[in-house]
């Protein structure tokens, strides 16, 4: 991204377009990649009789759509954002109607409690369930906790095209302890239950990853120019990128180590975490582009909506409100602590 385009207002649609259609593209490509490496995850097996009822065959063609299609549908439309990139608003729609099927969609199948539903016998029902497991772990998952990652991305993101706008750090300061409190959660589970050094020091480079950004909080809330913006960017993502690979690294190794869980999991190899961290990536970007047109969206109607108050009754009344409330979080010094003290104690001897 260049930091000239983003400097010059009219250049800043079609270079924020560019980008766009870049990063879709990427995710396109990690989304193809994790696929090949991992392959179909959803698994149902039993056995049927010579004269199996319609209504079963209707019920395995509705799990067999509703496990593929979304998965399918989503990264169509994924492809379609990308062919009209340079229609903003047309490719917008497609990306979140993309995000929506490729996160949201595999859920529904994962609530069918299948194997009561076909009655399957125990080593079925064994089968199928782990199949369901390893689809949750591996793929939704994957994308939901891809949610908060995407977000913090899209802060940064935001950093570079808008370099004066305090709007990035303030969405770093609610994501990022978000974040690492997701990451956090099974590394106290793992230290209370069944510590593993390996998995720790991994997990814990994960969650470390989050507070680099929060840690460049009051960069963020400084309005800065293009080029620096950019620099603090790169080097907010370099640090990132070394700690999430070190984790992952970390994780893997342990997972080889472990043979017991291949059958919840599958066969754990170099390509099996490469496929995985494709998913991983592919999600994170996809909610990053979301995310980013959500965010830019509500900036340009936050700042019409000032406009249009402009001068009127309801905007004065709101401009009094912000600034009562205001004052009111603001950190005082101890010397304000006591006039409010006294101003409270005055207050409560005339009523």
């Amino acid at each position: 991204m260049d930091a000239a385009n983003t400097s010059q207002p009219e250049a800043l649609p079609h270079a924020y377009a560019a980008w766009r259609g870049r990063t879709l593209a990427v995710a396109l490509v990690a989304t193809a990649v994790g696929l090949v490496l991992h392959g179909p995850v959803g698994e149902l097996r039993f056995d049927l009789d010579d004269n199996p009822s319609p209504w079963l065959l209707l019920g395995l063609a509705a799990i067999a759509v509703a496990a593929f299609g979304p998965g399918l549908a989503g990264a169509g439309l994924a492809l379609a954002a990308v062919g009209s990139w340079r229609r903003l608003g047309r490719s917008i729609r497609l990306a979140r109607a993309a995000w929506l099927l490729w996160v949201l969609g595999p859920l529904p199948i994962l609530l069918v409690p299948l194997s009561h539903l076909f009655q399957l016998s125990p080593e079925d029902a064994l089968t199928t369930g782990t199949a369901q497991v390893r689809h949750l772990v591996t793929v939704t998952a994957t994308g939901l906790f891809a949610l908060l990652p995407g977000t913090l991305s899209a802060a940064l993101v935001l950093e570079r095209f808008l370099p004066e706008s305090r709007a990035p750090g303030q969405i770093t300061l609610l994501a990022a302890p978000a974040c690492a409190v997701v990451y956090l959660l099974p590394l106290a589970v793992l230290a209370q239950l069944a510590f593993h050094g390996g998995l720790y020091l991994g997990l814990l480079l994960l969650a470390s990853s989050p507070l680099v950004p929060l840690l460049a909080v009051p960069r963020l809330l400084r309005r800065d120019t293009p080029d620096r913006a950019a620099g603090l960017v790169r080097a907010i993502a370099l640090v990132q990128t070394a700690l999430a690979a070190g984790g992952v690294v970390l994780i893997a190794l342990w997972l080889g180590e472990h043979p017991e869980l291949e059958r919840l999991l599958g066969q754990v190899s170099v390509a099996w975490v490469v496929g995985l961290a494709a998913k991983v990536l592919a999600s994170k970007w996809l909610t990053a582009v979301v995310v980013t047109d959500v965010l830019v969206s509500m900036l340009h109607q936050g700042r019409e909506a000032a406009r249009s108050l402009a001068g009127t009754a309801a905007g004065e009344s709101l401009e009094r409100k912000l600034d009562a409330l205001g004052q009111a979080l603001r950190p005082k010094s101890p010397g304000h602590d006591l006039e409010d003290s006294l101003d409270l104690d005055r207050d409560a001897g005339r009523q």
